[in-house]
């Protein structure tokens, strides 16, 4: 286990805008897999964020592509088949997901995995309308099929809904249409049932007072779920469970509730696909002395003629419209059952494994790596999205160390070489220079302001170089002295500090004065235009591009073209520049957050008004 100095130095490299990127980092986590290793199954989800904008570092934190807030974050993450390997491979600001943009997410993450050379094998998403329009319309072309052939490797990619967000929906369907009548069903049901879920209330009623229960799994939370609990495989799994089902049937037998038996019977159909679908150890079915534990061995298994067995059931029981589950649950179960049968017979016939383990195909560890996100941001439900990618690079750290195993050095090799190959945002901030006008000036009030803070900005600068020429040449020590360099302003800028001094704030010299002003004008015009504020949006660190600009804006003032660097070698333009910039941008991110939830707040009412106007007519 690495020290914790150890940890912070690796976390603190990583958290530079000229650490490793994702292609170089995943590059360094699957260098030591080897073939079977590299098969993984790609886990798409979304964890809900604060709707807030953030600036850290540089960057403005908290925005989509198109300069939206983002509520959400589309994850990728990738997990072995074979191994203990699993890490996030992309995160995606969104603010409204549609299949298509999950689409365009999707092959950009593609492409990165096979420069990698990792296979995906499946792909596991939840029961959500996005996904299921993302699979059908989008990957299979409008009918949904067990897989789809990758274009790259020309392999099969099987395309899964989360067998655990599926027992979740049948358990809140159960507990929500209270009755399912099923038909016939092999040796399971060879006469149907009907299954009631009030049996299971009725059953935890009878047992309230005993000091032993029988169906000691069940609790009140599962018999009557809050909206955020019915999330919970927990409960789910408390229902279908093995103590319940036994239970139903001893006092069916022996205590006369007969009709208890149709849904004990219903219960170890559910229990029996859920042990199958959920083997995660290949010792499993030994311990708990259950063979249905036990892994998929050959494409002739009986438990993936079982899972074909079930996909049938469930289509002639949503035909039949006996009381059921929902028409999305009936979708999502029946193809999940018929793309775990097909894509474990591919891995065993195909790709030479000597058994599958059905367990790894589900989302469980971007489950597991959202609440380990949300522990590392203090336990928060609604995290930033810079909390999120700030314990990301803390789990990238910890990743590289104790998981892959690499020492500092080496990761330190691979940020120089990524640092040598990162690209310049001079493209950008051309487009941002030519389109400048320039028109905009500072008002009276506006220049006493950036004369205020241009002086704090000098101070900051020269306490930073510990440089006394760096002092000397970005602060006026004349505090008689009026600066009046432009026609434009006339009048005494230096007023607002004047009032506020008590003697221990600093007065900015000509240069920093101009250049700060100039600053202003060119932030102010790029904020005024949508086009010229979503290009520097844009960015990945705006900071940085923002100095480009000023660079390329200020090369025909004769005043701030020359003599920007003091004795030392210090950049005083850049030094200024940035820290202007960490003053506006702080401002900006409160704009843009305060827009954000105030379009939220008004969407919100209005849902409200029109919920209450239809009550109120009906």
């Amino acid at each position: 286990m690495p020290s914790a100095s150890t940890l912070e130095k690796v976390t603190r490299r990583l958290n530079t805008s000229s650490g490793l990127d994702n292609s170089s980092y995943l590059r360094m986590r699957v260098s030591k897999l080897n073939e079977f290793q590299r098969k993984v199954v790609l886990m798409i989800d979304e964890i809900y964020i604060a709707k807030r904008v953030e600036y850290s570092g540089g960057e403005i934190i908290g925005l989509t592509p198109d300069g939206s807030v983002a509520s959400t974050l589309l994850c990728f993450m990738v997990k072995s088949l074979t191994s203990k390997f699993q890490d996030i491979v992309a995160i995606f600001p969104m603010n409204k997901l549609t299949a298509e943009k999950q689409l365009e997410c999707y092959k950009s993450v593609s492409v990165q995995l096979n420069s990698v050379s990792l296979q995906v094998v499946a792909i596991s998403v939840d029961n959500a309308a996005t996904n299921r329009k993302f699979f059908v319309d989008c990957l299979c072309g409008g009918t949904l099929t067990t897989s789809i052939l990758d274009s790259v490797t020309g392999q099969p990619i099987f395309l899964i809904f989360d067998p655990v967000h599926d027992i979740k929906n049948v358990y809140n369907n159960f507990q929500g249409r209270k009755v399912f009548q099923c038909p016939p069903l092999a040796r399971e049901l060879p006469n149907g049932c009907t299954a009631r879920f009030q049996d299971v209330v009725d059953l935890f009623n009878h047992e309230a007072t005993m000091p032993l229960k029988k169906a000691h799994r069940l609790t009140p939370a599962a018999l009557a779920p809050k909206s955020i609990e019915k999330t919970s495989v927990k409960l789910a799994t408390s229902v279908f469970n093995e103590s319940t089902r036994d239970a139903l049937r001893f006092y069916a037998v022996n205590e006369g509730k007969s009709s208890w038996s149709g849904t004990a019977e219903f219960i170890s159909v559910i229990l029996k696909l859920w042990n199958v679908m959920n083997v995660k150890s290949s010792c499993k079915g030994k311990h708990k002395r259950n063979y249905t534990m036990d892994p998929v061995r050959s494409s002739q298994d009986w438990k993936l003629d079982f899972l074909r067995q079930i996909a049938d059931f469930l289509l002639r029981w949503e035909n039949s419209k006996l009381a059921g589950l929902t028409r999305q649950t009936f979708l999502a179960l029946r193809h999940t059952c018929l793309a775990l049968a097909d894509c474990a017979a591919f891995l065993l016939d195909r790709l030479g494994y000597n058994f599958v383990l059905l367990g790894r195909l589900q989302s469980d560890p971007i489950e597991s790596r959202f609440g380990w996100l949300r522990q590392l941001s203090g336990a928060n439900y609604y995290v930033s999205m810079r909390q999120v990618l700030d314990g990301d690079r803390k789990i990238r750290a910890l990743s590289l160390l104790r998981f892959s195993e690499f020492s500092v050095s080496e990761i330190d090799d691979a940020i120089q070489l990524e640092t040598a190959a990162h690209q310049a945002y001079d493209h950008t901030a051309d487009t941002i220079v030519d389109s400048l006008t320039y028109t905009h000036h500072p008002s009276s009030s506006d220049a006493t302001t950036v004369y205020y803070v241009s002086g704090a900005i000098a101070r900051s600068a020269f306490r930073t170089t510990k440089c006394d020429n760096c002092k000397e040449l970005l602060t006026n020590t004349s505090d008689d002295e009026e600066l009046r360099f432009d026609d434009e302003f006339s009048y005494d800028v230096s007023t607002f500090l004047d009032v506020i001094n008590r003697g221990g704030l600093c007065r900015p010299s000509e240069y920093t004065f101009t250049l700060a002003v100039h600053c202003w004008r060119v932030y102010d015009e790029i904020r005024a235009s949508d086009e010229l504020k979503k290009l520097l949006l844009s960015a990945d660190n705006q900071r940085s591009l923002f100095i480009k600009v000023m660079e390329r804006a200020t090369v025909n003032d004769s005043l701030l073209a020359f003599g920007n660097y003091c004795t030392a070698g210090h950049d005083l333009q850049q030094l200024i520049v940035q820290r202007f910039f960490n003053c506006v941008a702080k401002n900006l991110v409160k704009e843009l957050t305060s827009s954000a939830n105030a379009d939220r707040d008004s969407t919100t009412q209005k849902r409200k008004v029109a919920k209450l106007t239809s009550k109120l007519h009906h």
